[in-house]
């Protein structure tokens, strides 16, 4: 008889327990430590499919990013690159470029004359307490895939209100060079001792306000200052032009 209290008693403390971590909020809001460097990798394959052509690209890059000083309710940042490599095969051509070795080869020199312009400069932009990127400075003549919306994952857009785990939130964001709307859902599925864990799932629409993509991934918040620390993100699109997938890993 005592043992069958002792299981029901434990049965009843377990579900309070997960009661009550269940029922826990969270206020998620940017806090980045003024004058400490944060190192990033970002590791992105893309591949596009143009009519009966189609090339991969294979994209690393490493940088370094540092709150600068607080202004209002955003904090500013610089990003400094320190390398680039890439890789470009299709039909019967293959194309490399090392930001560090940019003489190695024609193609190199091509992609230095505009990458390089990234890798000597500093790149300055502002993220809000809520995750919000704004004033992105990019030097001019940098081309895709070194647009704005690549500086979006530093910080995913974070809720206003306290959020649950299980609980979701929403963002939209317009792409100034590929004209895309992006609608994100993002919902809280796991706070651990690595930081809290964004699950993503989005939508990209075209002209018309026609779907043409989809969003797949999750982010990893870190727990202090509410940065991404990590990322995978796969995303398709799929248009008359071109089918693009593009899958990122950053920590």
């Amino acid at each position: 008889m005592k043992t069958l209290k002792t299981i029901a008693l434990t049965a009843v403390f377990a579900f309070v327990v997960l009661s009550v971590s269940a029922q826990k909020k969270y206020t998620l809001r940017v806090n980045p430590e003024e004058g400490k460097k944060i190192a990033q990798n970002v590791i992105m394959a893309m591949d596009i499919e143009t009519g009966e052509q189609k090339i991969v690209t294979d994209l690393t890059m490493g940088f370094d990013i540092t709150n600068t000083a607080k202004k209002d309710n955003s904090f500013l940042f610089e990003l400094k690159y320190t390398g680039i490599n890439m890789k470009m095969s299709g039909e019967a051509m293959e194309m490399t470029y090392d930001s560090k070795n940019p003489e190695a080869n024609e193609f190199s020199k091509q992609m230095h004359a505009t990458v390089g312009k990234l890798v000597d400069s500093k790149i300055s932009f502002s993220i809000d307490q809520l995750g919000k990127s704004s004033d992105i400075k990019l030097p001019e003549g940098v081309n895709l895939p070194f647009d704005r919306s690549m500086f979006e994952n530093i910080s995913t857009v974070l809720p206003e209100h306290a959020i649950g785990i299980g609980e979701s939130w929403s963002s939209k964001s317009e792409s100034e060079e590929s004209g895309l709307l992006v609608e994100n859902k993002m919902t809280l599925a796991e706070v651990n001792e690595q930081g809290y864990k964004v699950n993503v799932e989005g939508k990209m629409f075209g002209s018309e306000a026609k779907q043409v993509g989809s969003i797949q991934g999750f982010y990893v918040l870190d727990k202090k200052t509410c940065l991404t620390k990590i990322t995978e993100m796969t995303s398709d699109v799929d248009m008359p032009e071109a089918k693009i997938k593009t899958v990122i890993k950053c920590q």
